[in-house]
């Protein structure tokens, strides 16, 4: 007869050299305002926090031990009832985060980086999670494309001509294409209030439009990196969101 199969002592103790070395953290977003690391180095911690304090307008207000995380709890509403000016600036806060944990050999894990609803735990405020391991360090150029209102696409830190190449793939579909001043942030308006069609084809639609982005996005040489809903669809105007915010690399 054949080889006997190993015992399970003995497999897991055959596994468990290659999993040595292999080191993954997580982060995610929490109630209104907060961001918790778990199984982040102490020096790890220091850099999210300094980037936090430089990059959200508002500041900090807090940082502190929660349970078996390392919580930091932001000035402002940014995953909830913020306003635009608060839904942009937290979209740039997370597109400076992913470029920091780049360049300090950090990059997001399988599945987009992204991990979806984890028990029955909204009630506490707990959103989207994003899955780091250790890599080596990566210079990337970073943007996000948000789906929001009834039918925008914005693009943050995107570069004029990946603007103009998705304009030119929606054809007419697009009813009109702006570049915010202030912002700098390119505003794509569809034709149809696609993301609130009341009709099961408006499902359809909306998502071979998510399709077409990311078509587009892998034409002008990005990936997608993380899918991350920050807020529930709740707060903004012209940033209220109405899909998970999309964070892409080149």
């Amino acid at each position: 007869m054949g080889d006997k199969p190993p015992t399970y002592h003995e497999a897991t103790s055959m596994a468990s050299p290659r999993m040595e070395g292999i080191q993954i953290v997580l982060m995610y977003f929490s109630w209104t305002d907060r961001i918790r690391l778990l199984g982040f180095p102490d020096n790890l911690q220091a850099r999210v926090t300094e980037v936090l304090r430089r990059s959200w307008p508002k500041g900090i207000q807090d940082v502190r031990p929660f349970d078996e995380s390392m919580e930091i709890k932001l000035r402002g509403n940014p995953f909830a009832h913020g306003g635009d000016e608060e839904k942009i600036a937290i979209r740039r806060v997370v597109l400076d985060l992913l470029d920091m944990f780049a360049k300090e050999g950090w990059g997001v894990g399988p599945v987009a980086g992204g991990l979806g609803r984890l028990g029955n735990y909204q009630a506490y405020g707990e959103k989207a999670s994003l899955v780091l391991q250790r890599q080596l360090p990566q210079e990337r150029l970073w943007l996000c494309v948000s789906f929001d209102s009834r039918d925008l696409i914005h693009l943050v830190n995107a570069p004029a001509h990946l603007a103009k190449a998705m304009c030119k793939a929606f054809g007419d579909r697009i009813e009109g294409c702006y570049q915010d001043f202030v912002s700098e942030n390119f505003e794509l308006r569809l034709k149809d209030a696609v993301w609130s069609q009341p009709t099961p084809k408006g499902a359809v639609q909306s998502r071979l439009i998510a399709l077409q982005v990311l078509r587009c996005l892998h034409e002008q040489g990005y990936s997608l990196c993380a899918s991350l809903d920050l807020d529930h669809g709740l707060g903004g105007t012209l940033y209220l969101s109405s899909g998970e915010i999309w964070f892409c690399c080149r």
